[in-house]
């Protein structure tokens, strides 16, 4: 069920307004009475809660970092990603097609277009941030930077299971820019699609078709 904006504490609905007013209108051209007007208090509360809209800034982005942590804890755990090259069902091929490797892929995948469909607006303002040169959320980029080389690459790499010509530095880079453009281009992007890119049927088949590009491209 939904979390209901009367649910949460009022730290976290100015959080979360502030989050989307700087989603919406970036940074700079959010004031503390914005945030405070879309969530319903004074601005001397949000002055109260987090002083400065340098403070209300640095609380966003430690929730951004926190949600992807938390949501990316052991995405690829060392003994699943091991198990690619064995196969189940109707045989295994070495490539992760049919077997445990392709359920890896596969939860990996899920993983990622929930984590991506939940968290639409964080995404579109870090890509707002960094496209305005924002330095504070280059620190979220960092962060997302490195869950996909140490949740993600680094357990596929000690099994064995990356291509030894697979670029480490940019198979990580890649996997987050793409993210982040899809959601900020999504307007341009649905425009290409038979229904809206955040629709639960576009959103399925945007997770194989991204699941399968990368299990090709970097996997042995």
């Amino acid at each position: 069920m939904p979390v209901q904006p009367s649910d949460l504490s009022t730290y976290a609905r100015i959080r979360n307004a502030a989050l989307q007013g700087f989603a919406d209108k970036g940074v700079a051209a959010t004031t503390i009475r914005d945030v405070a007007s879309a969530a319903g208090v004074s601005p001397g509360l949000v002055q109260h809660h987090f002083g400065t809209k340098a403070g209300l800034r640095k609380a966003v982005n430690d929730y951004v970092i926190a949600v992807a942590v938390e949501t990316f804890r052991g995405l690829v755990r060392d003994d699943d990603a091991g198990d690619g090259d064995r196969g189940t069902g109707d045989g295994g091929n070495g490539d992760g097609g049919d077997g445990d490797g392709a359920r890896v892929w596969g939860a990996m995948g899920d993983t990622v277009t929930a984590w991506v469909g939940d968290n639409a607006v964080a995404l579109r303002y870090l890509a707002r941030a960094l496209a305005e040169g924002d330095g504070e959320a280059a620190r979220i980029f960092d962060a997302l930077i490195e869950i996909a080389r140490s949740g993600w690459l680094a357990p596929l790499d000690r099994a064995g299971r990356l291509r030894a010509d697979a670029d480490r530095d940019w198979a990580a880079i890649h996997v987050v820019v793409f993210n982040l453009a899809c959601v900020f281009l999504e307007p341009a992007i649905s425009r290409h699609l038979p229904e809206p890119f955040f629709s639960a049927d576009q959103l399925r088949r945007w997770n194989a078709a991204t699941t399968e590009l990368y299990r090709r491209a970097l996997t042995t």
